[in-house]
């Protein structure tokens, strides 16, 4: 090729990126900034420049590593929207309710 060439392909063509080695610890700060950020997986990897495949592998990996008595938080990042609760004096019967997200409210009496 001549050098006309070669130097319009480099403008028009990107290099490639280089692939980075991450520590244990880089990929288990970059799975609890994930958790706790409330983006989707797509977003949250576009705008750290990982891909979607390797944060999963690192979660499953991290998940993996836990002892089987370890408590592992199951809390949604993102907060359900919920309906306005009837006040107490209306349902006297109820003795659990349980908000299960999407406005879904099971309740438990006596009798």
């Amino acid at each position: 090729m001549t050098t006309s060439i070669q130097n319009s392909l480099s403008q028009v063509l990107p290099t490639p990126k280089s692939r980075s080695r991450r520590s244990r610890a880089q990929k288990r700060s970059l799975v609890e900034q994930f958790s706790a950020s409330g983006l989707t997986k797509t977003a949250f990897c576009k705008r750290h420049g990982i891909a979607i495949s390797c944060l999963t592998r690192w979660q499953k990996a991290l998940t993996a590593e836990l002892p089987a008595d370890t408590f592992v938080d199951i809390t949604p990042s993102i907060r359900a929207v919920t309906a306005p609760r009837p006040a107490p004096e209306e349902h006297p019967h109820w003795q659990v309710e349980l908000e299960l997200g999407a406005g879904v409210i099971l309740r438990v009496r006596t009798g």
